[in-house]
């Protein structure tokens, strides 16, 4: 059972109301994630605002789904973890592909160097070598794609965050979080 309120779209009122709405409306449902987050309406309006604005970016739903896998695993948020397969595998990713996120790479040479990099700005809190940069401009990122790779990292971690400090009840086909010694390799 969560450890955060669920908040029911037909109890809420005013602005969280109208956000859970336009949740309803664009998923079908509200996840339980999103009925969480909306304690704080602000929250929702944030991570709404700022999750459609990196929609429209200019990485691939593909490689963002890949980057949301990796953050995901690495931060051992199963809700995240099972969210993000289901919606990876809606985005057209196989199997294969999504274990390969879980663990940090893709088999694709340009989504690998942009969640190896997202790897890379999590494990290290941003801290990364030039040629750790270099490596993902040579794959063919310029500066405003690899600024929304970090933009990625960021509004995954904080809903890895809020999965993990909830214990939020996985709404999605739950999927078991990957060994950790084989997701270090």
């Amino acid at each position: 059972m969560s450890r955060l309120n669920v908040v029911e779209r037909e109890s809420a009122t005013g602005p969280t109301r109208d956000l859970l709405d336009a949740v309803q409306k664009q998923f079908g449902r509200v996840p339980n994630f999103m009925a969480v987050l909306a304690n704080d309406p602000g929250s929702l309006e944030g991570f709404t605002k700022f999750h459609a604005a990196l929609g429209n970016g200019r990485l691939d739903q593909q490689t963002r789904e890949r980057i949301a896998l990796a953050m995901a695993e690495a931060n051992a948020c199963q809700y995240c973890v099972s969210a993000h397969t289901a919606l990876g595998a809606r985005a057209g990713l196989d199997e294969s592909e999504i274990e390969a996120a879980r663990r940090g790479g893709s088999a694709d040479a340009k989504a690998d160097a942009a969640v190896r990099f997202a790897k890379t700005v999590l494990d290290n809190d941003g801290d990364v070598t030039t040629a750790e940069l270099n490596d993902v401009r040579d794959a063919g990122f310029d500066d405003g794609e690899i600024v929304e790779i970090i933009a990625h990292v960021a509004i995954n971690t904080w809903t890895n965050f809020l999965g993990k400090v909830g214990q939020i009840d996985v709404d999605f086909p739950e999927v078991e979080l990957l060994d950790e010694q084989l997701v270090t390799a």
